[in-house]
């Protein structure tokens, strides 16, 4: 249920709600019960442990000190019935830190004063606001958790419209959606403080964008900027698969009952283009990427590890209403140890609420997980996503493709002979795209500095950097290919990939097979 039922609970005699709302939202809640309270010509009240007295709400949204004494909350409105009105209660209803439980004292005194409330005729009517609520099993027919909801386009309107008057163009989108996730009175505090600073709709856009971004970076969550190549080369079969997906946000796809894909699972060795994939999935498809380490999610209990977990997807819900990919990185690392104990069974409650969130929302959500070792991974976690694709050391022919894409950004128009070609490709045969990239990066600095030496100024910065094939393969030579180096491991991945769908079609490239020399070289 959402906050805006709670007149609709009071008509029909519920007189013990809670309430799941950021902090920030505090002035916002008192300002909607202040006239739920009015129109039932009740008074309202707010206390929580900062207060020794109850507090009063008057109808500027002020807290006017009363004189009676209250130290203990919901203990005090059960043994104080002549006092009449709604109570807001903050922070009553928190676990306890080590356990991560409602205390059984709380428990009592909420159970005591639903039923005390139900069955008398005392005036008084509670609610419980906390930032994150979960209550014991017992207690949860009794006491309905209303969620907080997050800014619509007509709230965005009129917070706009009152920071900065009519100088903004108010039906843009683009504003709309860099302000999905953030609730009215956060929202509000983040751009009365931007209010003078402010001057156009892209420059409110930007600055939105760039508070979210620092309030994820807590939670080891970003948004993730465009890469810096414009496609993974040799990935032909996963870029079909991408397109696929993309298609279906389109809004013509629901009248068919077409619906946005779960998740993808990018399986393979390291370095080969999976985090790439992930990263380009979301440019090509127009949406946001939010990239998330699954082990940073969790917190210094079990409990905050829930509530970490759930206000991150619920963020996720809100962003993706028109499309959101949700990247995890290595995600496998963060099911290491998953049958054992050894984290008090932390992992295996955030898989199930992850597995849940997967099963039943309905934003449009695409969750991309990068996986070195796929047996990791829960097998029901693994079910709940809609494919498993191999990404493989890259053939002949997507090693040429990810050069032709390096060289352009370094060394635009060059190219080598079909002869320089084979031999490059050849030297390269058990190089990582990430490999590939490394070489060619390598061997533009190495060029520059060459030039460094001999030119200055506007000499330098307009003279090309002038390179042989001889001098990729001279950086090739200077480290030794992943595929070497962990040569056990990374077969024993290849050698599952049976289980998946191939990310790139077989090599019929010019360079699928190197021309046989008969005599001499």
């Amino acid at each position: 249920m959402q906050f805006r039922d709670l007149p609709i609970l009071f008509d029909h005699g519920q007189t013990v709600v809670a309430v799941e709302a950021p902090v920030t939202e505090r002035m916002k809640i008192l300002e909607f019960v202040y006239q739920i309270a009015t129109s039932r010509e009740q008074n309202l009240y707010f206390w929580n442990q900062g207060y020794t007295q109850l507090q009063q709400v008057n109808q500027s949204i002020q807290l006017v000190r009363q004189t009676t004494k209250c130290t203990s909350g919901l203990a005090w409105l059960l043994e104080n019935a002549d006092v009449t009105g709604i109570f807001i209660f903050e922070g009553e209803i928190s676990p306890d830190a080590i356990t991560g439980a409602v205390p059984q004292y709380t428990q009592a005194i909420l159970g005591n004063l639903f039923y005390e409330l139900s069955t008398s005729a005392r005036q008084q009517f509670v609610i419980c606001l906390e930032t994150y609520v979960e209550l014991p099993a017992h207690l949860a027919p009794l006491i309905p958790v209303l969620a907080y909801e997050l800014t619509s386009p007509e709230q965005l309107q009129q917070i706009v419209k009152k920071l900065f008057g009519g100088q903004f163009d108010l039906q843009d989108e683009n504003l709309y959606r860099s302000c999905l996730g953030l609730p009215c009175g956060e929202l509000e505090m983040a751009l009365s403080r931007l209010s003078r600073t402010i001057n156009s709709n892209k420059e409110l856009v930007d600055a939105v964008l760039t508070y979210k971004k620092n309030k994820l970076k807590g939670l080891l969550v970003e948004f993730i900027s465009s890469p810096d190549v414009p496609e993974a080369g040799g990935l032909d079969l996963l870029e079909e698969i991408l397109e696929r997906a993309g298609a279906l946000l389109k809004p013509e796809a629901k009248n068919h009952n077409l619906k946005f894909p779960k998740g993808m699972i990018l399986w393979g060795p390291p370095g080969t283009g999976k985090s790439l994939s992930a990263k380009l999935a979301a440019k090509k498809m127009g949406v946001p990427l939010v990239a998330a380490d699954w082990s940073g999610l969790r917190g210094a209990t079990a409990f905050e590890s829930r509530k970490n977990l759930r206000e991150f997807l619920k963020f996720c819900d809100a962003n993706g209403e028109h499309g959101l990919v949700l990247y995890f990185d290595d995600f496998d690392k963060g099911f290491a140890g998953f049958d054992s104990d050894n984290d008090g069974g932390i992992s295996r409650q955030l898989a199930g609420k992850l597995l849940t969130w997967m099963q039943e929302r309905t934003s449009q959500v695409l969750v991309m997980a990068t996986v070195n070792r796929l047996e990791f991974l829960p097998p029901e976690l693994v079910r709940r996503f809609d494919d498993i694709i191999f990404v493989d050391l890259p053939h002949a022919g997507a090693r040429y493709e990810i050069f032709k894409l390096h060289l352009a950004k370094y060394f635009p128009g060059l190219d080598f002979s079909d002869k320089d070609w084979w031999r490059l490709l050849g030297e390269t045969r058990l190089l990582t795209p990430a490999e590939i990239a490394l070489i060619v990066r390598k061997t533009a600095e190495n060029s520059f500095y060459r030039n460094s030496k001999q030119f200055l100024g506007e000499k330098l910065a307009s003279t090309s950097l002038q390179v042989t094939v001889g001098d990729f393969i001279e950086q090739r030579h200077n480290f030794t290919p992943s595929m070497i180096r962990e040569e056990d491991k990374i077969v024993e991945i290849r050698n599952k990939a049976f289980y998946a769908r191939p990310a790139a079609s077989p090599d019929k490239s010019r360079w699928a097979k190197a021309p046989t020399v008969l005599f001499g070289s």
